[in-house]
């Protein structure tokens, strides 16, 4: 029979520790969605392992190729990334080869791809392609939609939340 456990510290005390952490365990939204992310980033950087980019880098390639982004911190919202893990995969890319910085409207940076960008992306995408008809093909039918929109609904709670917190 499980007991109710209490833990105490010099200065605190969480009386029914274990239902507490069960409570976190099963429903938890952020770690459900990093142990997801972590997960299926796995996959898809498995898929392109053979290109040598990252699922980051390459969603970062793509978005630089829609040419809407006029700053780094509006290619960070676009691809949902902190401005760290951005300015990071950037450089990687940058030094390769793949992508140029050109100075922008004042301090902003606007970020090109070069002719190998481009011919990365052509590279890359039938492998995205096999991953995610991979990941399609491995859900129940017709239901990667509703995950996105579940996605969508999940980030508009959190963009919630921080609007309200600032």
């Amino acid at each position: 029979m499980c007991c109710n456990y209490t833990i105490m510290s010099a200065t605190k005390t969480i009386d029914d520790l274990p239902n507490h952490l069960t409570l976190i365990g099963t429903t938890c939204l952020v770690r459900a969605a990093r142990r997801t992310a972590n997960v299926v980033t796995r996959a898809y950087n498995h898929h392109l392992a053979p290109t040598g980019l990252e699922v980051t880098q390459f969603s970062i390639l793509c978005t630089i190729a829609m040419e809407r982004a006029k700053s780094a911190s509006e290619l960070a919202d676009m691809i949902g990334v902190e401005r760290s893990t951005l300015a990071r995969n950037l450089d990687r890319l940058i030094a390769v080869g793949l992508v140029v910085a050109e100075k922008g409207d004042g301090r902003r940076l606007i970020h090109r791809l070069t002719d190998k960008g481009v011919d990365m992306i052509a590279e890359a995408l039938p492998l995205w392609r096999k991953a995610q008809d991979d990941f399609v093909g491995r859900l129940p039918e017709a239901t990667d939609g509703a995950i996105r929109e579940d996605f969508r609904l999940l980030r508009r709670a959190a963009k919630g939340i921080l609007t309200e917190a600032s």
